[in-house]
């Protein structure tokens, strides 16, 4: 869980995904966008944004009373077989930012895998607006699998020989299964 503490003299957005260190990834002011590599990828699904925060308000004549311009967050997920970006979470003024519970904007999961070789992930987190000193999380919601897991288990068929049959037809012939 990450402390919110809006008022300090510093500023600092963690930002998270799918197999980053929490507190590796950090903006310390508005606007921003940072990319996280994760080299050597099997499987990358990405489902989403989150993000919850607060702010000291927005600097000069957009106000300082935690009121001001818009905030916007969106995230872009890319790979050497694919890339997709999420929208964009609004807050209409900073003040919002300050008062508003988690909010999330799913999407329909993009599903990347590693075909021959590993695959190469890079994830890159934007903000827009002009808040001043913001504290809080901005999260790439999804998993992330470095290498796929080891097979463990048994399978078991019988002896003997069995009809082949796809989709409604049957093509010619038939499988045959022997012990060793």
């Amino acid at each position: 869980m990450i402390a919110l503490t809006g008022g300090t003299g510093f500023a600092d957005i963690q930002l998270g995904g799918p197999s980053v260190p929490v507190g590796l990834v950090v903006a310390t002011k508005v606007p921003f966008k940072i990319s996280y590599q994760l080299p050597n990828s099997y499987r990358f699904v990405f489902r989403g944004i989150e993000a919850r925060g607060d702010t000291l308000g927005a600097p000069g004549n957009s106000g300082t009373n935690g009121n001001g311009g818009q905030f916007h967050l969106s995230a872009t997920v890319s790979t050497s077989v694919g890339s997709e970006k999420v929208g964009k979470i609004e807050f209409r003024d900073v003040q919002d930012f300050n008062l508003s519970p988690l909010k999330t904007l799913l999407i329909t999961e993009a599903v990347y895998k590693a075909t021959t070789s590993p695959i190469s992930v890079s994830m890159e987190w934007a903000g827009q607006g002009n808040a001043h000193k913001p504290n809080g999380f901005f999260n790439i919601l999804g998993e992330h699998q470095v290498a796929p897991p080891v097979p463990v288990g048994k399978l078991e068929f019988a002896v003997g020989d069995l009809l082949l049959t796809a989709a409604g037809t049957q093509p010619p012939g038939t499988a045959t299964i022997t012990r060793d």
